[in-house]
């Protein structure tokens, strides 16, 4: 759909502007009569709804307001591990290495409340919610200023404490900050991104973070400034041997300076093949940089023009090992200058599971050392930064509100983080979580959107590689962890069935649909075949993503398989496959005949039990629950019409808003809790 036709569908086009932040969204409430906690009248705040319309302003954190302290935006390349952006412009966490660990802090945490008086809670349950990581600094990396006005000479470095103000404003892929000195005379902001540019996955996949300043000088006398930026040679961190030798060397570039990390090993068989073995690098786009192959810390005024430039070797035990590269400029009054910086890393060491058909980066494809990534993005770095800049600027040049374009795109960033990999041979894995839940899950992942619209070509080969590769039984069956677990998910596989759809709809042309046209049709055979007894309402007890196998009929397990067949009628028709088609139709009309007849109680879709076993497992029977519709939702995001009631679906949507929506959870919590 248009843009301009979606935003008029959905009545955001009220104009104003909301200043003042609401003290509550909702409430007061007293004592809910009802039982499940879940008040009818959700008594939302009028203003903050009429707020909602608004277009607004960036959402910009800031230091005064402390609220730097737990931002970890996602700013390396996808799939290139999780490197985080902090508040005040820091790198942290650092999960480049290959560990392949349970949460990006793995640990299990006692959660103490009125709630869970002594609940363990794991990594996978959500500890990083409870308690929510900060400062895992694992190497030591950033920038500094050295400001010459007059005879005053001011160093600061990029850390909230040396700052009046530091303004961060959470714009995907690119974060802009603002460093605020009032008696500089200086603005001073930093455009940070790793290269993300929708359709091109591999320049979108490089494992850098680079670092744009600009300064204004805003005085009516020139200022010298120096500009000055570190990292640790942290090569190896878990398999280093004491007598492995850490090393750096620098080079200078066709105008463009770069430092390079990387170790000697001790000559222990296979010791470069560990996961933690890689380099690491860092570089300025200036011809005249100043660098240090042995920098050290605190800072002092000769830390910004002393230079080494020889091979620095360090073992373990004598401290960390940086790097660092300064480049100093004379802004006149009034003028602004820029300084670009590139921070790399290449671990490509990559093994998960033995049984995984797939191991190493796929940035090794491209890149052998941490040096050639700061080389690529150095001398393309006007594309990659513009390409960069403008996607940023056509998603967020819009009449809908910032909280929304936020909200609906910065989840994308879950590809630059180490719960999505791609494999050296460009197969894309992922878990469930990070570190949690092998096998690129079909019932997880089918719920996601953004990758298939932003980079359709990694979808494809999923479609092709894995769901109709190697996971696809002679039955038609598909594996919903590929070769991790064998057997399938009945919601996993109708969802597939829809990306395939997706993916075939944003293809070129029909080269895809008719290379894989018979396994898609022996996929969807199988599905047909789990309705038992022919109402177009499958029945047969089968896994899904609530890891469940609950018997009977249920409405959104129902729904999903009619949108999926659904999806095959019209591939059916594409390819003139006439008789397929029709036993598709067939099943479409029965499958939403009988649903809205037997699974609509009047005012939502419910679990019908098996007419035999009843209500002997758990299931959801005759409750709201929250996926009911989603087969609709589904049909709507690949443009396949109505296959529920228009009625009926907006009765179901009603009920989950009566039923299922609170403005305060912590009542419902507390009455239902598990002792």
């Amino acid at each position: 759909m248009e843009r301009r036709k979606f935003i008029q569908n959905s009545g955001l086009l009220a104009a104003g502007i909301y200043h003042t932040p609401l003290k509550a969204i909702a409430g007061p409430f007293v004592q809910s009569p009802l039982l499940h906690n879940i008040p009818l009248d959700k008594k939302l705040n009028p203003e903050w709804i009429k707020s909602l319309y608004h277009r607004g302003f960036v959402t910009t954190y800031k230091k005064t307001k402390n609220e730097l302290q737990y931002i970890g935006m996602p700013i390396g390349g996808i799939f290139t591990g999780t490197v985080y952006l902090g508040g005040d412009g820091r790198l942290w966490l650092w999960d480049i290495f290959n560990e392949n660990q349970n949460g990006i802090d793995p640990k299990t945490i006692e959660w103490e409340s009125d709630l869970h008086v002594g609940k363990k809670v794991r990594p996978q349950d959500g500890s990083a919610y409870v308690q929510p990581a900060k400062n895992i600094r694992p190497l030591e990396q950033g920038f500094a200023f050295k400001i010459l006005s007059g005879k005053n000479i001011i160093i600061k470095k990029l850390e909230a404490a040396d700052w009046d103000e530091i303004l961060f404003e959470a714009t995907y892929p690119m974060a802009k900050l603002h460093y605020i000195d009032h008696r500089l005379g200086l603005d001073i902001t930093a455009d940070i991104f790793s290269p993300f540019i929708p359709l091109d996955e591999r320049n979108s996949g490089l494992p850098c973070t680079v670092y744009s300043f600009s300064i204004k000088n805003k005085t009516k006398n020139d200022i010298n400034v120096s500009l000055l930026g570190w990292l640790e040679n942290k090569v190896s961190p878990k398999s280093k041997k004491e007598t492995d030798i850490r090393l750096n060397t620098a080079e200078k570039n066709n105008g463009s300076a770069i430092l390079n990390s990387s170790i000697k090993l001790n000559g222990i068989e296979n010791q470069d093949k560990k996961a933690d073995y890689g380099t690491m690098a860092i570089g300025a786009i200036n011809s005249k940089c100043i660098v240090n192959t042995s920098f050290s810390l605190p800072l002092s005024s000769s830390s910004f023009s002393e230079e080494i430039l020889l091979p620095t070797e360090k073992l373990v035990s004598a401290g960390p090992l940086m790097n660092s590269v300064c480049t100093n400029h004379v802004i006149k009054s009034g003028q602004t200058i820029n300084a670009n910086y590139i921070l790399a890393w290449h671990f490509a060491n990559l093994t998960l599971n033995p049984v995984i058909q797939g191991k190493g980066r796929f940035y090794n494809q491209q890149f052998k050392t941490a040096v050639e990534v700061v080389k690529y993005v150095a001398a393309n770095f006007t594309a990659l930064s513009t390409q960069t800049a403008l996607w940023r600027q056509t998603w967020y040049d819009s009449t809908l509100p910032w909280w929304f374009l936020e909200r609906t795109f910065l989840n994308i960033s879950t590809l630059a983080t180490t719960t999505a990999h791609r494999f050296e041979s460009g197969r894309f894995y992922a878990w469930e979580g990070v570190g949690c839940c092998e096998g690129t899950c079909t019932h997880v992942w089918q719920y996601a959107q953004a990758m298939g619209r932003i980079f359709p070509a990694i979808e494809r080969d999923t479609r092709e590689r894995v769901d109709l590769g190697l996971s696809l039984k002679s039955d038609g069956m598909m594996l919903y962890r590929g070769e991790v677990v064998k057997t399938p998910a009945i919601d996993g596989q109708a969802g597939t069935i829809l990306r395939i759809y997706r993916e075939h709809k944003m293809s070129p042309d029909k080269t895809f649909l008719q290379k894989n046209w018979d396994k898609i049709k022996l996929a969807t055979t199988w599905v047909l075949n789990q309705d038992k007894n022919g109402d177009g309402m499958e029945d047969t007890p089968i896994e899904n993503t609530l890891d469940a196998v609950w018997d009977g009929e249920i409405a959104w397990l129902v729904g999903m398989c009619i949108a999926a067949v659904k999806a095959s009628e019209q591939m059916a028709i594409e390819m003139g496959d006439t008789g397929f088609a029709k036993i598709c139709s067939t099943y479409v009309s029965n499958g939403t005949k009988n649903m809205e007849a037997q699974l609509f109680n009047g005012e939502y879709f419910i679990h019908k039990p098996d007419e035999i076993k009843g209500r002997e497992k758990l299931g959801s029977y005759n409750t709201c629950h929250i996926d009911q519709v989603y087969g609709q939702s589904w049909a709507h995001q690949v443009g396949l019409g109505r296959i529920i009631d228009k009625e009926k679906t907006i009765s179901a949507l009603k009920a989950l808003w009566k039923y299922n929506f609170t403005p305060d959870v912590g009542p419902y919590i507390k009455e239902r809790r598990v002792p």
